[in-house]
């Protein structure tokens, strides 16, 4: 599931509160990022769709949840990076990095662990 970076936004306050209410969603987004109400209102009801949040209702209160996992979203992210950069082609990535001198020792030793312990 693509989450737009707005919708990354409102998905990473639910992960941080597990659940808030819509006009709590509003008011944190507001203060943090000047969002309007409508502006809110929208990406939640478009990230419903998507099946990314989830709601019920408590009174007059709706109160939303994340359907989706971090690490799920953070697969389909990094997936969707590589192809959309580097055709799938993780190595053609590292070698980039490398080239531009983006990777710092302690980050090669730690992909060296990663790669190891991965085996």
């Amino acid at each position: 599931m693509k989450l737009t970076d707005a919708e990354w936004k409102i998905i990473e306050l639910l992960w941080e509160n597990s659940s808030l209410t819509t006009m709590e969603i509003i008011r944190e987004l507001k203060d943090s990022l000047g969002w309007a109400k409508s502006t809110t209102i929208t990406l939640l009801n478009r990230m419903g769709d998507k099946g990314s949040v989830r709601y019920e209702i408590e009174g007059k209160t709706k109160k939303y949840y994340p359907t989706i996992q971090r690490e799920e979203a953070e697969l389909e992210e990094t997936k969707s990076f590589l192809d959309k950069f580097y055709n799938g082609n993780i190595g053609l990535m590292i070698s980039n990095l490398i080239k531009q001198e983006a990777l710092s020792k302690e980050d090669l030793e730690e992909i060296e662990k990663i790669i190891k312990d991965g085996e």
